[in-house]
């Protein structure tokens, strides 16, 4: 996973109509292999961390710093996660187990991977802002297993469009 900033230096030449709405200094992730997608309508999830990151100064967080900072916890998270074959949006069992061994790893893990108590706080804080985005959000809507709505709104029936 690659983490990169956005700058639109040099975006006349482009080829494109207008300057990006995209901020100065916003993270990028991408995957290795720098590619976004799969197929037509197949966005892979740093594609949809990508979104969730364009949207965090319109979602309380306006500080090119915050930007950076969930941007590397939801990378680190995705990092950890494929390290163990679990996808971002996997199923709820392999999410729980990947957690609980995150978990571990971030409190008894090798000395450079352990967090302090506030920094374990601030990276849960982080993820379960990207699950709830996602849950309400385009991606989740089209694809996720109703157990996500379950888990954040009790049902899925509580869940309005």
């Amino acid at each position: 996973m690659i983490l990169n900033f956005f700058s639109s230096r040099g975006w006349q030449s482009w080829d494109i109509e207008h300057r990006p709405l995209i901020p100065e200094g916003m993270p990028v992730l991408t995957d290795d292999d720098l590619c976004f997608e799969d197929g037509p309508a197949a966005p892979r999830p740093a594609a949809v961390v990508n979104r969730w990151l364009r949207e965090l100064p319109a979602s309380g967080a306006p500080a090119p710093s915050s930007w950076e900072n969930y941007a590397r916890a939801v990378k680190e998270w995705m990092e950890f996660l494929a390290e163990h074959g679990v996808g971002l949006f996997d199923s709820r069992e392999r999410l729980k187990a990947g957690l609980s061994r995150y978990a571990e790893h971030r409190a008894a893990g090798p000395l450079k991977a352990r967090f302090a108590a506030t920094t374990w706080g601030r990276h849960m804080s982080i993820l379960s802002l990207i699950y709830r985005w996602a849950m309400v959000g385009w991606w989740v809507r089209r694809t996720a297993p109703s157990w996500i709505f379950a888990a954040v709104f009790g049902s899925f029936s509580q869940v309005t469009w």
